[in-house]
Parts: C-alpha cells; sequence; structure tokens
C-alpha cells in the first residue's frame, strides 16, 4: 500500500510538471493567435518558435485548443464512453481482495 502511495504521489506530482510546461507552450500559442487575429507582428521573444507553434496551431482543433487541468483527468471521458466495471468472487477472498472489492463498491455507488 505504501509504494501504492508513493507511485501515485510521483505519477501526481509529475502530471503537475508538465501541466506548468503546457500553461507556457499554451500561452505562447494564444499569444501567436491574437496577433495573427489583430493583423499585428509576431512578439520578439516567440519569433524563433513562431514556425513549429504555428504548424501546432494549424493541427488543433477545438477540443486540443483548450488548456486542460490533471485534476479533471480522471472524469474526462464520462458522459462520452461507459464506465468499465469488473466484479470478482471468490470464496475466500484475500485481504487485498476485499480492498479493492470495497473500491469498486465505492465506485459503482
Amino acid at each position: 500500500m505504501l509504494r501504492r502511495n508513493t507511485r501515485l504521489r510521483r505519477e501526481y506530482l509529475y502530471r503537475k510538471s508538465l501541466e506548468g510546461k503546457e500553461r507556457v507552450l499554451y500561452e505562447k500559442k494564444r499569444k501567436i493567435r491574437q496577433a495573427l487575429a489583430e493583423g499585428k507582428p509576431i512578439p520578439t521573444e516567440l519569433r524563433n518558435e513562431e514556425a513549429a507553434l504555428r504548424q501546432e496551431i494549424d493541427l488543433e482543433d477545438d477540443q486540443t485548443q483548450e488548456l486542460k487541468s490533471t485534476i479533471d483527468d480522471e472524469y474526462s471521458n464520462a458522459g462520452i464512453e461507459n464506465p468499465k466495471i469488473l466484479l470478482t468472487t471468490s470464496r475466500d477472498p484475500s485481504s487485498r481482495l476485499m480492498q479493492n472489492r470495497q473500491v469498486l463498491v465505492d465506485l459503482i455507488c
């Protein structure tokens, strides 16, 4: 259980660090989009990266254009896809199986 909590904590911190990088990239793209829409020149700090960012902007659609948070990642497909439910039975369940069963029951209810 301790290893699992440590792994989950590490994964969370990693996703939060990626979220910071994604936020910076999103702001750069937003500045380029705004400059193109207004007909203004590209900001000087983005001129070196402008070609790559413009190519990424062209490939984006409505869903990928928005900035997403890792907090809402678990429920990103809610309402689109039904969750997969796994039920297990055993005559003499182990304590680990009982823990997982309780988690599944909590998810169902």
